[in-house]
């Protein structure tokens, strides 16, 4: 199967750079940055949601090259495009390494694409661009491969004359290796339909998220979780875990396969409405999250992500400062359908351990980054005196996420000057209690924020001075602030 992958991703990029039309459109980016600290751990805002490219440790220096293009080929016939992305960062520091958050070649016909590779995306309904991060696939961890079949944006349904459209995507990847699992699958799916045409004032969103991690090995678990180490990964096995089944015959599987479901299972369904009045456009969305049937049966409310979003989009070139956004958000997930669990109870109990899974030891996480929400953490980002966890071992399994409980008020916004420089600021309060099964002594408060301003120059022709500061004061991580600086040109 990764040898199909590589020769379909070779081939696919070998079409694009021959496929110079009228129509295509190329760009290449080269960005240098360099960070510091006060403490050596990098400070919440600089690192997270940054698609697992910015260390975790400080000081640091950062070189990235990427470039992107879509080709249109009429060649082909009417509606076919051809497109590509990659990016390379180089990270000079305590760990030198290099990483590729993007490398992925798509090919698409009018509203459809197959795109095979790695992809920096977010998915759900939610304020991409100053979101405290979407519930479960929030652009905090490094990005999977994977081979996705979807539409591309939302597109109208012709017997509905427009009124209805859909967004939907089904996918296949391939999690990394670690030392706790290897060989391990990803299974995406997601479809979300719009109520109202493009233009309306009015528009309503709705639709779901849904991940698995499946398959896999692991030298860390114990017969009751896994069979010789290994957890099922058949076709059949798949399909099961496609359709979110439990497997028919039970005595062949692992006891959390044969009471719960095959893999690891979580994600959001999100609802929303969108309303314009004059030049404001406002967002309202809310991510409920889900592990098992009791998150889909609504048990585990008040759970979720709430949030609001204030676009302005008038002509005010003239003043000094523009207000272009606002995002207020508040996230809990303190409930996670109660804090008591019964194997086989006729009714919704609880225990979701939200991102924790008995046989997946690493959490909902690649490269210890997780994958959801920044702000359910792992063991290792927080201070030692909140390490809950059990080491892993032969003998017993170890849990990564020590905090799952959190109550977060998130602020952001973002303005542009007269100069054409932008300013981004956010604001991050939460109070941290742990987890359910490991519940911290005492609530843990925590502070973090971010300003960040974006200088055009006529360096080069037209580049972009980035100018962050970076600030931790609380309970949970070590007390901070932090710097960074970089230098971007594109070339288009």
């Amino acid at each position: 199967m990764r040898l199909f992958f590589n020769s379909v991703c070779l081939c696919l990029l070998s079409w694009t750079v021959y496929a110079q039309q009228p129509l295509s459109t190329v760009q290449f980016s080269t960005e240098i940055s360099g960070m510091a600290s006060s403490a050596r751990r990098t400070p919440f805002w600089l690192r997270a949601n940054q698609f697992g490219t910015v260390p975790l440790i400080a000081p640091a220096g950062m070189i990235r090259l990427g470039s992107s293009g879509i080709f249109r080929r009429d060649s082909l016939g009417k509606g076919w495009f051809l497109g590509y992305g990659a990016e390379a960062v180089a990270i000079a520091g305590p760990n030198n390494r290099v990483i590729l958050p993007e490398a992925y070649a798509r090919i698409g016909y009018r509203s459809i694409e197959l795109v095979v590779g790695r992809r920096k995306e977010v998915l759900g309904l939610v304020d991409t661009t100053l979101s405290s991060g979407s519930y479960s696939w929030s652009g905090n961890a490094l990005p999977i491969t994977k081979i996705q079949l979807g539409t591309n944006g939302f597109v109208p349904l012709k017997f509905t004359k427009g009124l209805i459209s859909i967004n939907a995507f089904f996918a296949h990847g391939w999690f990394p290796n670690t030392d706790s699992i290897q060989n391990s699958y990803l299974h995406q799916k997601a479809l979300y339909g719009r109520i109202g045409k493009p233009h309306w004032k009015v528009k309503f969103y709705g639709g779901i998220l849904h991940n698995a991690q499946w398959g896999g090995k692991s030298d860390y678990l114990a017969p009751i979780q896994a069979v010789n180490g290994k957890m099922p990964s058949s076709f059949k096995s798949y399909l099961s875990v496609v359709t979110s089944q439990q497997p028919a015959n039970t005595s062949d599987y692992a006891f959390p396969d044969a009471v719960n479901r095959i893999g690891n299972h979580l994600g959001n369904m999100d609802i929303g409405a969108e309303i314009t009045i004059k030049n404001y456009t406002v967002l309202g969305y809310y991510q409920h999250p889900f592990e098992d049937k009791s998150g889909i049966a609504l048990v585990n409310l008040p759970d979720g992500l709430y949030g609001i979003r204030l676009q302005n989009k008038a002509n005010t070139e003239d003043r000094f400062l523009k207000l272009k956004t606002i995002t207020v958000e508040y996230l809990t997930t303190r409930d996670q359908s109660g804090a008591t669990v019964k194997i086989n109870s006729p009714k919704y109990e609880g225990m979701d351990d939200y991102f924790n899974n008995i046989q997946y030891i690493d959490g909902w996480a690649v490269n210890e980054r997780i994958i959801g929400t920044p702000f359910i953490t792992r063991y290792k980002d927080t201070k030692p005196e909140w390490d809950t966890h059990l080491t892993p071992s032969k003998k017993n399994q170890g849990s990564m996420i020590n905090n799952s409980l959190v109550s977060l008020y998130h602020f952001a916004f973002l303005g542009a000057l007269r100069s054409g420089a932008t300013i981004e600021a956010r604001l991050s309060i939460s109070k941290n209690y742990g987890t359910h099964w490991k519940r911290f002594p005492e609530d843990v408060t925590q502070t973090s924020s971010l300003v960040r301003f974006n200088l055009p120059v006529n360096w080069l022709g037209g580049s972009i001075i980035g100018l962050n500061l970076a600030m931790d004061q609380g309970s949970l991580y070590d007390n901070a602030v932090g710097g960074m600086i970089s230098f971007k040109k594109v070339w288009r």
